[in-house]
């Protein structure tokens, strides 16, 4: 259906991409998006999927991974709300590169690439945040894909911790969607690893472990195991 979120709570709203829009753009991008519920486990595109369409996460979380011919899942990245995806198959109309599965009950909204060129012909700037956002994206995935490989387990750990507390806009208490074998996975460490270091990091009082919820009790020190 029609995006119908309020006015101060758009699918724009929340988007670098989008923040710049004056109120009649942002008026007329949220009569082109649509807005669709999933629940967790869905599926918003496959792996060699077509379409021309971009997505933004309104509210909820996302994993974007695929399978080598092996069949062994490869996690790319987690999505939150504020992040957007398909910018490929927007701009080129080439095959979905990943799979993208819901982690919890999310709100997603979407775009069609004619709708976007509508949008791009009222706001000729609007391309020129496209390639900053893009520019970002890709320079956050070097910078995590080259630090990574030289961590210790526990600065992997550490890192990935900050990153849901950043991305999540956190305060202290980070609600984790994802299960503990997907960060694992994402992270190059075994599910039995992850679960002993969180174990170790929390009696050193650097956090507190609860089901899915982690409360991080000393953020500065996790900041400085991998400065």
């Amino acid at each position: 259906m029609i995006c119908d979120h309020e006015k101060n709570d758009g699918c724009y709203s929340k988007v670098s991409l989008f923040q710049h829009l004056d109120p009649a753009d942002a008026a007329l991008l949220t009569s082109l998006l649509h807005t669709r519920k999933y629940h967790k486990g869905d599926y918003v595109v496959q792996e060699g999927e077509r379409s021309d369409t971009l997505f933004v996460i309104h509210q909820g979380s996302v994993k974007l991974s695929k399978y080598n011919e092996n069949g062994k899942e490869h996690i790319i990245r987690f999505l939150f709300s504020g992040d957007f995806f398909g910018q490929s198959s927007l701009l080129h109309q080439t095959p979905h590169q990943s799979n993208a599965e819901v982690l919890e009950t999310s709100t997603i909204c979407s775009i069609r690439k004619q709708d976007f060129d509508q949008l791009l012909e009222h706001d000729s700037k609007l391309a020129y945040h496209f390639l900053l956002a893009i520019t970002s994206l890709l320079s956050e995935t070097d910078e995590w894909n080259s630090s990574i490989s030289a961590m210790t387990t526990e600065q992997k750990i550490a890192k990935l911790l900050l990153d849901f507390h950043t991305r999540n806009h956190a305060k202290h208490e980070i609600r984790l969607p994802v299960f503990k074998k997907d960060m694992a996975l994402l992270l190059g460490i075994t599910p039995e690893t992850l679960s002993r270091k969180l174990n170790i990091m929390q009696h050193q009082q650097l956090l507190q472990v609860n089901g899915n919820e982690i409360r991080i009790l000393q953020l500065q020190e996790l900041k400085d195991m991998i400065t």
